[in-house]
């Protein structure tokens, strides 16, 4: 692993709100393991046989990567016009592009558990209980995999081809191609959405730069 960046920045006159915007790595795990396991417990106690249930899981994990393109694209990148909701915005993503910081990788429990009660309520809607358990069961631990795979493209050295195509793309929409490779665990759905960098293709800072030279 490289050693995490030196640099800090401060994102909250608050201490306590900038206390509360970091989180040690480890965090999303120990939370959200236990209450997916408890998920798929519930699924099964209540009637499911372990082949739906295990279905339903495996649906969820793939319905989490198509939420995770939807929010990294529409929502963490969404820009306001308003310069004051510009400010109140910055946290939420943009200091990540600006300081990549160890402890801002994962979510920490200030975003990630108003939005686990937002999809809790979601999936409460439809499918329902019990369907839901399981499936809300997978779609957690799809986004504990985007969680940890994000941490690992900024501060791994990957050897696998895996690893590495997924640390060049994320690398790739940090520092060349911001409109580029919104999905961070899979790139599945930048290939649907066309927001892959297609061969050739240059970077439109790079243009930018020797333009200007």
């Amino acid at each position: 692993m490289q050693h995490p960046h030196a640099v800090s920045k401060q994102a909250f006159a608050s201490p306590l709100l900038e206390r509360l915007s970091r989180c040690h790595p480890v965090v999303p795990a120990l939370m959200w393991v236990p209450v997916s396991a408890y998920l798929s417990y519930l699924g099964v106690s209540q009637g499911l046989s372990l082949l739906t249930s295990a279905g339903l899981w495996g649906g969820g994990f793939f319905l989490w990567t198509f939420c995770e393109y939807l929010l990294h694209r529409w929502v963490f990148h969404f820009e306001f016009k308003n310069p004051a909701l510009q400010k109140i915005w910055y946290p939420v993503h943009r200091l990540h592009h600006d300081v990549q910081e160890w402890d801002r990788l994962v979510a920490p429990p200030l975003m990630s558990v108003p939005l686990f009660f937002v999809f809790l309520g979601l999936f409460y809607a439809w499918p329902g209980a019990p369907l839901m358990m399981p499936l809300f069961s997978g779609f957690i631990v799809g986004y504990l995999g985007y969680d940890y795979v994000h941490y690992y493209t900024h501060f791994a050295r990957p050897t696998s081809s895996i690893g590495k195509g997924l640390r060049k793309r994320h690398l790739q929409h940090h520092f060349a191609f911001k409109d580029r490779w919104y999905g961070v665990s899979s790139p599945l759905w930048d290939y649907v959405f066309g927001t892959y960098v297609k061969d050739g293709e240059r970077s439109r800072r790079r243009e930018a730069s020797e333009s200007v030279a």
